[in-house]
């Protein structure tokens, strides 16, 4: 009697799932919000619809009212290392963790592909950042947002199933509400203010690895033209000014004592996010004020929602419920678990260099002996106690170590050996200053190796002299001989203008300075990465980052 029962039970139960959506509907959550932090930047979203929404809705409330962050906590392990100055940080960043979870899969998939051999103990892959066109806040289209587009749309022809056949519209506007509900969360200027730093044209080298004892090491030479991954790996709360200083419309010039705008300097605007002046909101940022008000409001419209979806009890409308919510479950799923390529973070990479070796100590040396950066590396991997024969290698007596690396047949071939094969590396970057379309100077430079960053305009007048560069394209790399500044066309100049060093040093006078008729200001070793034209103050009204 009582199996007679189940059965019927188990029956109507896979007959009409009515109970069943209503629980789904609730699990899921911190996939979600792994979604959003991989797909959120544009006016459109990747993110569908599904199980897990209306319960993301209550976490990214909790994450408003403690940390003030919307971002999934980091899921992968990583350190970043300033090869320059020797810092290391903690990531505390899911996108960071990311990007090296991604390229260490890529470079392993490449080396199968290049048929390497897999026996190493550490790989060290060395990239240039290439030029990123989009704006401070701004991210690229790509083949994510086509795919949510197309899951979405099949979502509302799963929708509009009952309807046809019963004329009931109830799935149809849970799909519909629930999709606009998704699109109002994603496009929150706040995921974007977590996922970029302020600062975004760094010509530091940074290396990226999960620690002590990991396979790979991932290391990025900035140019100018990469991301400030150490302002990234600790990035602030929202709570303060600091991530919202980036939108324009979010935040204000800061000004100097006499109320004038003061100067960008290390490639970020001088610039204070817009604060609230009401009890009981005082002194928050309006974006962090927004994104609170928004969450709240949602919270109570994800609830409503789920009265509707309990509703539906009926065939067919149980069932398509339970493929639109599986549908979108799957696509947010694979969204947040997917390798996104570096340009979809604003930081593109082209890989120049890999080292790999079967003991660690020798890829760390043969990286030090080509790139002059290891010595943040050696003391990650080895903060104990070195061999006298590693100790005496790092001190310059390289014979004793490389004759024991000689006669091991087993090790890799050492740099040192080739200094033809593997030529020292000069590294002497720049970094650029965001003075957008109403540049004052343009400053370009020079590699031996094609390093390249955006062409001068085509017009150089300084001083009365004129330049003429045709033919070329203003937004194409170029690449010169000689570190120059050179003035682009915008703003007006005076012989007696000066050239200012940003690191607060000395200013000097452009009449002694420019020496040649074209205008071009040739710059010492010491000088020409902390040196920058600047515009006079009373020509400030032209230029956009002081409005």
């Amino acid at each position: 009697m009582n199996t007679t029962s189940t059965a019927k039970e188990l029956e109507a139960q896979w007959i009409n799932p009515g109970d069943v959506s209503t629980i789904l509907f609730i699990l899921g959550g911190d996939i979600v919000q792994k979604a959003f932090s991989q797909g959120t930047g544009k006016a459109y979203v990747p993110v569908c619809f599904s199980f897990g929404c209306a319960a993301y809705a209550f976490i990214g409330l909790v994450g408003i009212i403690g940390d003030g962050r919307l971002l999934s906590p980091p899921d992968y392990a990583c350190k970043v290392l300033n090869l320059g100055s020797g810092y290391l940080r903690e990531s505390r960043s899911f996108v960071l963790g990311r990007l090296l979870r991604d390229m260490e899969a890529v470079e392993s998939r490449m080396s199968v592909a290049d048929d390497e051999d897999g026996d190493y103990a550490l790989r060290i892959s060395v990239f240039e950042a290439t030029w990123n066109g989009n704006d401070p806040t701004k991210f690229s289209w790509s083949y994510l947002h086509l795919i949510g587009m197309v899951v979405t749309l099949i979502q509302l022809g799963i929708a509009l199933v009952p309807f046809f056949i019963n004329r009931s519209w109830n799935v149809l506007l849970i799909t519909a509400a629930g999709t606009v509900l998704v699109q109002l969360t994603g496009i929150l200027p706040q995921w974007t203010a977590e996922k970029l730093p302020n600062r975004q044209r760094s010509a530091q080298i940074f290396a990226l690895t999960t620690g002590n004892g990991s396979r790979d090491i991932m290391v990025i030479l900035g140019y100018g033209r990469c991301l400030d991954l150490e302002a990234l790996a600790s990035m602030p709360s929202p709570r303060i000014s600091r991530p919202w200083e980036k939108f324009r419309w979010l935040s204000k010039p800061q000004r100097n004592k006499m109320k004038e705008p003061m100067m960008p300097r290390r490639n970020t605007m001088l610039r204070n996010a817009k604060r609230c002046a009401v009890w009981p909101v005082r002194g928050l940022p309006l974006g962090f004020i927004l994104t609170q008000t928004s969450f709240i409001i949602l919270s109570v419209l994800w609830l409503l929602l789920l009265i509707n979806v309990s509703g539906s009890r009926s065939i067919p409308e149980t069932w398509c419920i339970l493929g639109v919510g599986g549908l979108g479950m799957f696509q947010n799923a694979w969204l947040a678990a997917a390798e996104v390529p570096t340009k979809l973070r604003n930081l593109p990479l082209k890989r120049v260099d890999r080292i790999k070796s079967r003991k660690v100590m020798d890829a760390i040396m043969d990286f030090h002996t080509t790139y002059g950066r290891g010595t943040s590396l050696r003391n990650e991997f080895f903060p104990g106690e070195l061999k006298p024969e590693e100790k005496s290698w790092w001190h310059g007596d390289y014979s004793q170590y490389e004759k024991k690396r000689r006669e091991d047949k087993l090790r890799s071939e050492s740099r040192r050996d080739s200094p033809n094969k593997y030529p020292r590396f000069l590294y002497d970057g720049t970094e650029l200053e965001y003075l957008h379309q109403a540049e004052p100077f343009v400053l370009t430079d020079d590699f031996d190796s094609g390093r390249q960053y955006p062409k001068a305009s085509p017009e150089v007048d300084v001083a009365g002299s004129k330049q003429s560069t045709k033919g070329s394209d203003s937004n194409e790399p170029t690449e010169r001989r000689q570190w120059d500044i050179e003035r682009g066309p915008e703003t007006s100049h005076n012989a007696n203008e000066k050239v200012t060093n940003t690191d607060g040093g000395i200013d000097v006078d452009n009449k002694k300075r420019m020496v040649d008729g074209a205008g071009l200001m040739r710059l010492s070793p010491t000088t020409r990465h902390s040196l920058i034209m600047r515009p006079r103050t009373d020509s400030m009204k032209s230029i956009p980052w002081a409005t």
